[in-house]
């Protein structure tokens, strides 16, 4: 693997084959507009770090296991197994009114992002921000570690959060029905996609940071009445699908994670069409830390980035694709792909989920690493599915979930314990919403559940 400069400096956050990686998958679920206008409340249920300080008072002890150290550390007011948040303490009634509701939330390597408004003003978002901030990921100046949420206005409704290691990009709905790009955090690789002055170091506190801002270097390569779909974002890259089902991808690309067909070992702010794939539309992209999974409208599956654990799906180990390759495994109808560090997942149309690559494959304890995608016997009647850099989420058809993956620090798989891996899913069944269709957001170090409350 090529690692960039920036990711050998953040030792705190290296790729560790037996315990654990950094990184984000977010990928968010947003609730529907028409749930969202009932007048219920909403619930937000969370595990991992930060959250302890903003539970719900709970009198079971099954729901309450908390573990505190210093801010900065991964441990900082974990929470072990989900619990649900108190909307009151995160932000107050003065910043959050009874009715507000979550349009989108998004995790990453060590920080969190949750959009809110009303059904009043639509287009009016209160962004909450909590985790690391040292490059203004969260939206604004505050403290390198929030420890209590950074709040920051947003004009337009946010649809989508993507994050990454240090950085964060939200897609926003605006009322003329236009969608704009919506960056923030570090942009030391070009991974938020605005010009920079060049960089003469990599000490922390220089490297280029910005609140949020409007990702216009996109605006100029879209055809007239193309728009983005959907945001992913790397450890330091990202990926945006436009509704023609283009993909374009800006920031590191050392591994191949954007596609081009050329190992970049600059930074690449301008986004640029990920090669290959001009004449063949996506669906669907997902994206992680270093490597990507795009999903055809005519169910191909394709894959690019860093492959040197096998999780490209080709039945081989290839250090670094380029350029798209085309995985030659027949799944059936896919209906979900979710992209970790050293592992993919994909969900058929039959409920089923199979799992390739290295670490969090959900295969058992004797089974860590396979060339093959595999079936996981354990999940049956799957509805969604995410992955983060060394650990997994899905969700079935009666809205449990499921956790399961490496390096169990902070309490991030959610079961209660710290420390202990989980190779099979498991069923996490403390305190979560009694509601449909939640939205997830899966982070490195973190997980959050919101749900309209039945």
């Amino acid at each position: 693997m090529s690692w960039s400069p920036l990711l050998q400096l953040l030792c705190c956050h290296h790729l560790h084959r037996q315990t654990h990686t950094s990184s984000p998958l977010l990928f968010a679920r947003a609730l529907g507009s028409q749930r969202s206008r009932r007048s219920k409340s909403t619930i937000v249920t969370a595990w991992g770090s930060y959250w302890g300080s903003f539970a719900e008072p709970r009198t079971d002890a099954a729901c309450t296991p908390s573990i505190s150290a210093g801010s900065n550390q991964p441990e900082a007011n974990a929470l072990l197994v989900p619990t649900r948040l108190s909307l009151d303490k995160l932000a107050g009634p003065a910043v959050l009114p009874k009715n507000a509701r979550i349009s989108a939330m998004g995790a990453g390597a060590r920080h969190a992002l949750i959009a809110f408004s009303t059904c009043e003003h639509p287009y009016k978002t209160k962004l909450l921000g909590l985790g690391l901030n040292r490059c203004r990921q969260l939206g604004r100046a505050a403290s390198n570690a929030a420890v209590t949420p950074v709040v920051t206005a947003i004009s337009g409704k946010v649809s989508q959060i993507a994050c990454g290691r240090e950085h964060s990009a939200l897609l926003v709905e605006m009322p003329d029905g236009s969608v704009r790009i919506l960056v923030c955090g570090s942009n030391a690789f070009g991974q938020i996609g605005l010009a920079t002055p060049p960089r003469h170091d990599l000490d922390p506190p220089k490297l280029s940071a910005f609140a949020v801002s409007d990702l216009t270097s996109l605006d100029d390569l879209m055809a007239p009445g193309e728009s983005p779909t959907k945001l992913q974002c790397g450890l330091d890259h990202t990926v945006v699908l436009t509704s023609s089902g283009r993909a374009f991808a800006m920031g590191w690309g050392a591994d191949g994670q954007l596609g081009a067909g050329l190992k970049l070992t600059t930074a690449c702010s301008c986004p640029a069409l990920v090669s290959g794939l001009e004449r063949v539309p996506l669906r669907d992209i997902s994206s992680s830390t270093d490597f990507t999974l795009g999903l055809t409208a005519d169910n191909r599956l394709y894959y690019w980035g860093n492959a040197e654990y096998g999780q490209c799906m080709t039945g081989t180990k290839i250090d670094q694709v380029l350029a798209p390759i085309q995985a030659p495994f027949g799944f059936g109808r896919i209906t979900g792909i979710a992209a970790g560090g050293c592992h993919a997942l994909v969900l058929t149309d039959e409920g089923r989920v199979y799992s390739c690559g290295y670490g969090a494959l959900g295969l058992g304890p004797t089974t860590i690493a396979t060339l093959q995608p595999t079936l996981i016997e354990g999940l049956h009647d799957i509805q969604a599915i995410f992955a983060s850099t060394d650990r997994c989420l899905a969700i079935d058809s009666r809205h449990r979930v499921y956790s399961w993956g490496l390096g169990n620090i902070a309490g991030r798989l959610g079961n209660g314990t710290v420390g202990v891996n989980a190779y099979e899913p498991e069923v996490l069944s403390a305190c979560l919403p009694a509601a449909d269709a939640p939205m997830i957001a899966l982070g490195n170090d973190m997980a959050l559940i919101a749900a309209i409350e039945d």
